[in-house]
């Protein structure tokens, strides 16, 4: 078996060098680690408990890589530890849970120490920098997220393209020609968070397809206030939108519809409402509103599944992307736009 003394020769680096990219105990540039990674993972070289790993034995622990930011709702969050872990715990796995401010650092070292069996990817990036360490270990990632590239990685997601087309579609067939979306925290965006980029690109191709205008606008910071100043604003410029499709937080979907009352737009007389790719029960607003929300139930467990079909050898460790088709809850939100006498938003 290759020793780190081996894998120093093979990258080009000292010993000690190696001993820091595999422990994370110092910085090492980007090109550096790649370097020491892939001449590991190429001798098969793992320390310590990686060692149990290379004789077939398992450490029954799988890592939960779940990135934090300063937008993230950790209510909405807290939902897919949980249906992992147990979807995990079925098959007598513990999870161990990487969060914090250096959780793709912590990644790196825990992944190169071989003291997890694999690891399942939370709120992925589209060119998210863990598929990169995918492609540099020996141990599978299963990403709970579209990353765009399935090369090193398999994947399971929400099919959010299908969710904005199929909101459009909803009110289009309504007779709806111009709409409002409020979209999640712009943050989010710039970073290219897979499920909010894909649910928007999804929704203005088929709003170009279907002739139906849309106007973008981003979920606010702040509370009740917040949202009621970003609705008149909007509303003032394009008094004809009749109706609003939201990814904002359940909490800011509340806000949504009570501002949108205050405005005296009745749920669906005058304005129709849709919620698109939220965690939550919208049922339970005190309007209840169409939703098709997120599912950690089915794509939380559907990664445990294929990871745990990875390690036995039942399926390939990458190249995979399964999609879950969205579910429609109809609450009654969606009405034909009035004719004639539109009623005039109060702002």
């Amino acid at each position: 078996m290759a020793g780190i003394k081996d894998v120093a020769k093979r990258a080009g680096v000292s010993i000690s060098t190696v001993s820091y990219v595999l422990s994370g105990k110092r910085s090492v540039s980007k090109e550096t680690k790649q370097k020491v990674l892939r001449a590991a993972r190429d001798l098969q070289y793992s320390p310590n408990a990686g060692a149990r790993m290379l004789r077939g034995d398992r450490t029954h622990i799988i890592a939960l890589s779940a990135p934090m930011y300063e937008t993230t709702d950790y209510t909405n969050y807290s939902v897919f530890f949980l249906k992992t872990a147990q979807r995990a715990r079925l098959y007598h796995y513990d999870v161990l849970l990487l969060a914090g401010d250096d959780e793709e650092q912590d990644l790196s070292r825990i992944v190169e120490s071989g003291l997890v069996d694999g690891v399942v990817m939370l709120d992925v990036n589209l060119r998210d920098s863990r598929v990169d360490l995918a492609r540099n270990t020996a141990i599978p990632f299963v990403s709970i997220g579209d990353p765009g590239d399935t090369d090193s990685v398999n994947a399971v997601d929400t099919d959010f393209a299908r969710m904005g087309r199929q909101a459009v579609d909803r009110l289009a067939d309504a007779g709806h020609t111009k709409i409002l979306f409020v979209g999640g925290k712009k943050l989010d965006y710039e970073r290219e968070s897979n499920f909010l980029v894909r649910l928007r690109d999804g929704l203005f191709a088929e709003a170009t397809r279907r002739g139906v205008e849309v106007v973008m606008t981003y979920q606010p910071d702040g509370d009740m206030a917040g949202i009621q100043r970003e609705m008149e604003t909007e509303f003032t410029k394009n008094p004809d939108i009749t109706a609003v499709v939201s990814q904002a937080s359940l909490v800011q979907l509340g806000n949504l519809t009570t501002a949108l009352m205050r405005m005296g737009l009745r749920i669906p007389e005058d304005i129709s409402v849709i919620s698109v790719g939220v965690g939550g029960d919208a049922s339970t607003l005190s309007t209840p509103v169409d939703a098709m929300p997120l599912l950690p139930e089915l794509v939380c467990q559907r990664g445990v599944d294929i990871m745990m079909d990875v390690l036995a050898g039942k399926q390939q460790r990458s190249g995979t992307l399964e999609l879950t088709a969205p579910k429609y809850f109809d609450r009654g939100s969606v009405a034909a736009p009035r004719k004639g006498d539109v009623r005039v938003p109060r702002v």
